[in-house]
């Protein structure tokens, strides 16, 4: 469906003096309007948002300029696809016969969405002229098509004393018509239909929620997009076995073995160049399946937790979902600096009136608290980092989340580790990008199925994550992305162990001792 409009939604804050804002570009699926009434805070309310209005709309300008009168999400919804299923005939008709809903002046005036829907339908029975776009030309086509008794009886070798123009004016107010982008439009019998009652919108199949679908097909033999035509939806989370029969379907074996032409995902944060191919199905699967289990506060965390920290595929996101509880998110929080003011109440005697907090311009220091924190402003709030408090006591001259991060593990004793004849330091737990000392580069293990081994090292390891190494050397893993383990080549645990900083002082120790014997 193509977008016909842009609507507002505006929900107040909660105790506070302000309102948070979404905007939702409709027709929209469930899950994006979903996600606007997450932005807009209206999912947590009783009450839903406290007002919507139309920013634009390509087909009908006027509507950014009036007054609805109590419109729902719904109607506007419903209005903006039967927009859509116009043709181009029946929006030029719309054209003609919106100005009786839609006012020049709205002035105080509200417009009723029960004749915002009803005028879009019976379009099809109003009368239109190509190629006539004046009233000269208008009087032409009476003329020629004797549309008028008077004109029709005039003897043909007198017909070029007839002032066309006038003709035209006088059949333009007869018939009530209008000239709309060089067509004769006659919306002077046009009657709306009253198919909505303004309480019950017309008849819609029900959908249902998924957390993603994908256009699948057997995969081609010659031509990239050959089976696209064959291509079926299907909704995850499912079952594999549903899964497998629908490939079946399309003479493929099981769903891995089939191809997708198209990919929708009710997050928005997660895109198809995220999902890679079929090959990945079950995490993809996986993931639907932990998304659908997840509360509406949940359901904002996790986009929160994603706007923050980009994920580079499905896994990632899957491993993000997992550890979603050492997340906190303050939803009320639009901005740092509202959430600088929620942070100080946070901390100050219950008796204090926080109202005079409201007129402070806090949006700087909010900024330095967030970065202290390690914390990030996103569209659904405020999100922590992984592990930390949004409501540390954070002194103001503290070193920054990233400096911490370096500290600790500098500090802290790691297993030395013989790996492809090369020494390096094993972490049990995954390491941000900010946690790794300078000098130092950090791998992946995986291990087998069972555990019982490691078999590879890799840049990153999604599934069966075994630990982390930090190494002096850059490996290079060729065109395979990794380097797999033999039974003579499996890493090797010394008993030692030593702070990173260690580590890297103990080559520049070695480097001094060599340079001394050489002088």
């Amino acid at each position: 469906m193509a977008k016909q409009m842009t609507i507002e939604l505006v929900t107040e804050y909660e105790g506070l003096d302000g309102y948070y804002y979404a905007d939702l570009d409709l027709p929209a699926e469930d899950y994006a309007i979903r996600d606007a009434l997450q932005k807009a805070r209206a999912v947590l309310r009783q009450d839903g948002y406290q007002e919507i209005s139309i920013l634009n709309c390509d087909l009908l300008p006027g509507l950014s300029d009036v007054r609805l009168d109590s419109p729902t999400l719904d109607e506007l919804n419903f209005f903006a696809k039967r927009l859509d299923s116009l043709n181009d005939e029946e929006r030029l008709a719309l054209l003609a016969v919106a100005p009786r809903v839609i006012p020049d002046h709205p002035e105080g005036e509200l417009v009723s969405m029960k004749d915002l829907i009803n005028m879009t339908y019976g379009l099809d029975t109003v009368m239109i002229a190509s190629n006539v776009g004046n009233d000269e030309q208008l009087g032409q086509f009476v003329v020629e098509n004797d549309l008028h008794e008077d004109v029709a009886s005039i003897p043909d070798n007198a017909l070029y004393l007839l002032d066309r123009k006038q003709i035209g004016k006088l059949q333009r107010e007869n018939d009530g018509g209008v000239f709309i982008n060089g067509c004769y439009v006659i919306a002077g019998d046009y009657e709306m239909p009253e198919v909505y009652d303004g309480k019950n919108l017309p008849h819609e199949e029900a959908s249902h929620w998924f957390a993603f679908r994908l256009e699948v097909a057997e995969a081609p033999v010659n031509s990239a997009d050959e089976t696209a035509g064959s291509a079926e939806w299907i909704s995850l989370p499912t079952k594999k076995e549903k899964a497998d029969e629908i490939a079946k379907r399309h003479n493929e074996a099981c769903i891995e073995d089939c191809v997708y032409y198209g990919f929708e995902s009710s997050v928005p944060q997660i895109t198809s160049e995220m999902f890679g191919d079929m090959a990945d199905f079950d995490t993809l699967n996986t993931l639907a399946q932990r998304m659908a289990e997840l509360s509406p506060l949940d359901q904002m965390k996790f986009k929160a937790v994603l706007s923050a920290n980009p994920p580079k595929d499905t896994q990632t996101a899957l491993d993000t979902l997992k550890q979603l509880d050492r997340y906190e998110l303050s939803y009320d929080s639009d901005s740092a600096g509202v959430f600088f003011k929620d942070y100080l109440r946070h901390f100050m005697d219950s008796r204090f009136d926080s109202r005079w907090l409201d007129t402070l311009l806090t949006q700087n220091e909010g900024e330095l608290l967030l970065q202290k924190l390690g914390a990030a402003e996103t569209p659904y709030g405020v999100i922590s980092a992984c592990g930390r408090s949004l409501y540390e006591i954070v002194p103001f001259d503290e070193p920054e989340a990233k400096e911490l991060k370096t500290q600790t593990l500098t500090n802290e004793k790691l297993d030395v580790i013989e790996v492809l004849d090369r020494r390096a330091l094993f972490s049990n737990g995954r390491l941000m990008p900010e946690e790794i000392p300078e000098g130092l580069y950090a791998y992946d293990l995986r291990h087998s199925d069972d555990g019982g081994r490691f078999i590879s090292i890799e840049p990153k390891v999604g599934v069966n994550h075994g630990g982390t190494v930090l190494m002096k050397e850059i490996l290079d893993f060729g065109e395979s992305g990794y380097i797999s383990f033999e039974e003579d080549t499996d890493p090797n645990f010394t008993g030692l162990s030593m702070t990173p900083q260690e580590f890297v002082n103990e080559e520049l120790e070695e480097n001094q001792d060599f340079e001394g014997m050489v002088m």
